[in-house]
Formats: structure tokens, sequence, C-alpha cells
């Protein structure tokens, strides 16, 4: 079942020239105002040169921006004008595809079915494996 979502992911935000991971990182910069690449890194447990290629490319495309830190090395990523603007439509977008794939199931199992999703993904994160 995963494959079959992740591709019509794929094909929604690739229609805003976006992969899923540069659309999960646009998600987070808007949720999480201006942030550092090492906070972008932790949230999605990603090596820090991976996002720095991805932030590059992202900022090649003029929708997010580097702004200095604390210091010279801190670099802090926020969205631009354009990039807020691909996000709001991207989200709408997103939402409709939402709406369709929960269509015919009631409000309550929904509800459940969210619930039991996060409990799963918090157990996935705090999972260290059976050997360590």
């Amino acid at each position: 079942m995963e494959r079959p979502v992740a591709s019509n992911l794929d094909k929604v935000i690739g229609g805003f020239d976006l992969t899923l991971s540069q659309w999960k990182v646009i998600d987070f910069v808007e949720k999480s105002g201006a942030c550092t690449l090492v906070a972008i890194s932790r949230h999605f447990s990603t090596e820090k040169p991976s996002v720095t290629r991805m932030i590059n490319c992202l900022e090649e495309k003029q929708l997010v921006e580097k702004l200095s830190g604390k210091d010279r090395r801190e670099k802090r990523i926020q969205l631009t004008g354009l990039g807020r603007e691909v996000y709001a439509a991207c989200r709408h977008t997103l939402d409709e595809v939402e709406l369709h794939l929960v269509r015919g199931i009631p409000d309550e199992e929904q509800r459940i079915l969210l619930r039991s999703l996060i409990a799963i993904r918090d157990n996935m994160k705090n999972y260290i494996g059976p050997d360590e």
C-alpha cells in the first residue's frame, strides 16, 4: 500500500516541480519558521550534507533563502514569498487528495486511524532493534 500512495504523492507534488523529500522540507520550514540546517537534518534523521544539497536546490528554485544566524557559520532557512505561494498551492492540492482518500470513512474511524498511525510513528522513532 505504501508504494502506490508514495507514487501518487510524487505525481501530485511533481506538478509543483518538487520531490516528496523537498515538499517535506518546505512543509517543515513553513510550520517551524526560520530554522537551521541542523534542525532540519535532526527532524528528518538525515545527514547534514544531504539536507544542504536539498536546501541548495530549493534555493535555486527560489523557494527558500538562507539568513545569517547567531554566528557566521550558522545559516537559518526560511521560505521566500514564492516558497510560501508554492506551499499554499501544494498544501491545498494535498488537502484535496487527503479528503478523497478518506471519503466514506466515518469521522470517528478517521480519528482512531490517525491516533494509531501517530502511535506507530512514535514507536518506530523509539525502536532500537532486537540486538541493540
